[in-house]
């Protein structure tokens, strides 16, 4: 099913992790080169700025055959119904060629991945005329192309696919849409399960990214399921109700949710040493905190914040004390996974940098010298 060979990209996936210690320090250069000249790998890039000029290559080229196919079609007359779809099986085939010469996450192969979907998505919709073969689509063709492209793009494709069809079946085609936001917690929670059982399957060694993306997913969409900003918006946008009088029902179960959510995700990634789930905690629980007072102006802006920051000091400290005896997972340990030679090189530059000043600042004589005659004991200016 993936269209790569496996074994060239166990090559390519060994290498990453191979310079990833490397850049941390557990092996040196030499390790590293010797590493790379016995392992043959795909054709890929981990700078961003090579990969995304690829891509814009990729996208030009893609939009030129685009527009190519169009001229031919508008000079035939023909029904552009179908050019959507003729145009999504030529960056298929394109695609299909780029895998068979080893470009794997090159940029170049994005752009095509990308285009071929989009336009098979818009071919759907406008053959069928409604957005549920769309949502449809993106659950069957994005999964499709996450397992045999290995792509993370479109496995969120795939996820997003999902909660769509959900969401407008449930406020097109029932009278309980009011439950949205439940329904929204309830897939969050069945897509954690599923990370969960598959997260250390050794099987899924090649999706590693792609099921930490998911994992990611996931909490985001459990947070914002429950974020009474999101619920409110979406009840006024969705089923045109107006709160401009009245609260949503069950609002204050979600400003309790929208608060006991960061600190679950928080308090729970500190037990499981979960980095990730460190972060987006941190970001929810600042984006509650934005939320509360979007709403509700309690305090005045020099107080919040005065109290915010007080609040933050309590919450690192209680952080630091609970970490910083532990050697792995989260700690407060000096970590070896940053590249901080940016840091070093910054400080020697500000260290030579005053040493160069003190240099050039020369300390003039407080005492006069010269201006005596021929005879005198000074030397002067002129014989």
């Amino acid at each position: 099913m993936i269209a790569y060979n496996k074994t060239l990209l166990e090559n390519t996936f060994l290498v990453e992790e191979a310079i990833d210690l490397r850049k941390s320090g557990f092996i040196q250069g030499e390790n590293l080169n010797a590493i790379k000249q016995q392992l043959t790998t795909l054709k890929t890039s981990r700078n961003i700025f090579v990969r995304a000029g690829s891509f814009l290559l990729g996208a030009l080229l893609y939009l030129s055959i685009i527009g190519l196919l169009f001229l031919i079609i508008f000079n035939l007359n023909s029904d552009f119904k179908m050019a959507g779809f003729i145009i999504s099986f030529i960056g298929l085939g394109i695609l299909e060629l780029l895998c068979s010469q080893n470009f794997f996450r090159h940029g170049l192969d994005d752009a095509f991945i990308i285009g071929a979907q989009l336009s098979f998505y818009s071919a759907i919709v406008v053959d069928s005329n409604s957005p549920i073969g769309g949502f449809v689509a993106m659950i069957i063709i994005g999964l499709v192309f996450a397992i045999r492209y290995v792509n993370t793009l479109s496995f969120l494709v795939f996820l997003t696919g999902i909660v769509f069809l959900v969401s407008y079946m449930l406020i097109e085609h029932t009278e309980v849409s009011a439950i949205l936001p439940f329904v929204l917690l309830a897939i969050a929670i069945g897509f954690y399960y599923t990370y969960q059982k598959f997260k250390d399957h050794p099987k899924l060694y090649f999706y590693n990214d792609v099921l930490e993306w998911f994992f990611i997913y996931t909490l985001f969409l459990g947070y914002l399921s429950v974020n009474y900003f999101v619920v409110r918006s979406l009840s006024e946008e969705l089923l045109s109700a107006n709160y401009t009088q009245s609260d949503v029902p069950f609002g204050w179960l979600f400003y309790i949710l929208m608060f006991a959510f960061p600190l679950v995700y928080i308090f729970y990634s500190l037990k499981t040493k979960n980095r990730t789930m460190l972060y987006i905690g941190g970001l929810t629980f600042a984006l509650s905190i934005l939320t509360f007072r979007y709403y509700h102006s309690v305090l005045p802006a020099e107080w919040a914040l005065l109290l915010a920051g007080l609040g933050i000091f309590a919450f690192v400290y209680f952080v630091i004390q609970k970490i910083k005896t532990k050697e792995t997972g989260i700690t407060f340990k000096h970590d070896h996974t940053n590249d901080t030679a940016m840091l070093n090189n910054i400080e020697a530059l500000i260290v030579n940098s005053q040493d160069i000043k003190h240099a050039e600042e020369v300390e003039q004589s407080k005492m006069p010298f010269g201006g005596g005659g021929f005879s005198g004991g000074g030397a002067g200016g002129s014989f």
